[in-house]
């Protein structure tokens, strides 16, 4: 039998070795917002109709992100669980909200491809990790964002 843990450790090494660089091949990334692409979330909100709007969370009122993508460059920002946003009284309302978060104050980030591709934004409180997956060269997807933790306050909302 000792004889076969050898085997059974190689053959583990090469599995990993094999599956990890399929995880991180289709990857995104996320980055503040800066360098050529250095808007700010009122340029976002001004410029609005250039962009392709989406938002995840619960509805307009209770967001978790915004995310921006501009409509000249040919390439696609979605999610499963986003919806579009068409009008700007709609993204001002959702800007509005996730600033409200006081204790989860959001940040713009920038979208990226894996070979750094510049696609859009993103204005997000995160609590967790932001994950990207590239479907196509032209396309990325965002993964749902959960709401930002409740602050009940003193006794956690609890009687």
């Amino acid at each position: 039998m000792k004889s076969l843990k050898p085997l059974f450790f190689l053959t583990g090494i090469i599995m990993v070795l094999w599956v990890i660089p399929g995880c991180l091949g289709n990857c995104g990334k996320i980055r503040l917002a800066s360098g050529d692409h250095n808007a700010t979330i009122q340029d976002l909100k001004e410029n609005w109709e250039n962009y392709d709007i989406l938002y995840a969370g619960l509805a307009t009122n209770t967001p978790s992100a915004i995310m921006f993508g501009p409509r000249a460059d040919g390439k696609r920002l979605i999610g499963k669980k986003w919806m579009p946003v068409t009008d700007r009284p709609v993204v001002e309302e959702i800007i509005e909200w996730l600033n409200a978060y006081a204790n989860f104050p959001p940040t713009l980030y920038e979208i990226l491809s894996p070979e750094n591709v510049f696609f859009g934004y993103i204005y997000t409180s995160p609590t967790e990790q932001i994950v990207v997956k590239q479907i196509d060269p032209e396309t990325l997807e965002v993964e749902n964002i959960p709401l930002p933790p409740i602050d009940y306050g003193p006794g956690g909302g609890r009687p």
